[in-house]
Order: structure tokens, then C-alpha cells, then sequence
């Protein structure tokens, strides 16, 4: 956790895993304001209202922003504790656990039907 929050502060991001500094865990951090989130072998286990976040970005994928099919509300077992997030945190979660998943914001890019 402490190579991605030194990693993290390099970059400026507000999320990272690590697989994307080559640690091959499921380990990730977001870290936005006095959001401080420690992600290990999480899952989502719940998700709810489906919708199109505009802009997302990745580190991995500088200077790309796709819109993404996400969901505002998640319920998340994180190595057996069991939490809800909402909104922009729960939007940086499910990016965070797609990395685990070798999951990208291209994976989840909206697709117009």
C-alpha cells in the first residue's frame, strides 16, 4: 500500500492498483480528499443504478477519457468487511477492482444502442 500511495502522489491520481506498478496483487488505494480507501482482494457483491460517467480517465491510459457504463451505488466485501459507496468513490472503486480483473475504462467504454 505504501508503493502505491508514493506512486500515487507521482502521478496525481486519485486511484491506483497494483497491477499497474507491475505488483501482481489485489491490492489497490483511492485516495481523493479525506477519502482514504485500502482495497484488498475486494469484490463488488452489489451494484444499483446504472449510468454514464462522462470522462473517465486511467493513469494507464494517459490523456484517453471514454464515457463508462458504472453504477452509483455499490456494496463492497473487502477481504470480509462489507462496505457501501456512492457516487464518484464508488465510480474510482469499480475502476480500481476492474484493474484486478485485467479490466480496462476501454472494457466499460458506453457503447450507443
Amino acid at each position: 500500500i505504501k508503493d502505491l500511495e508514493d506512486s500515487l502522489d507521482l502521478s496525481k491520481g486519485i486511484g491506483l492498483s497494483a497491477v499497474q506498478i507491475g505488483i501482481l496483487k489485489k491490492v489497490s488505494i483511492v485516495r481523493y480528499g479525506k477519502v482514504k480507501i485500502d482495497l484488498v482482494n475486494a469484490k463488488i457483491i452489489e451494484r444499483d443504478e446504472k449510468f454514464i460517467f462522462k470522462g473517465e480517465g486511467c493513469l494507464s491510459i494517459p490523456y484517453i477519457q471514454v464515457n463508462t457504463d458504472r453504477y452509483n451505488f455499490i456494496k463492497v466485501d473487502n477481504n470480509g468487511q462489507i462496505f457501501t459507496a456512492e457516487g464518484i468513490e464508488a465510480v474510482c472503486i469499480q475502476q480500481e477492482i476492474d484493474h484486478t480483473l485485467g479490466i480496462t475504462i476501454l472494457d466499460r467504454k458506453h457503447r450507443a444502442r
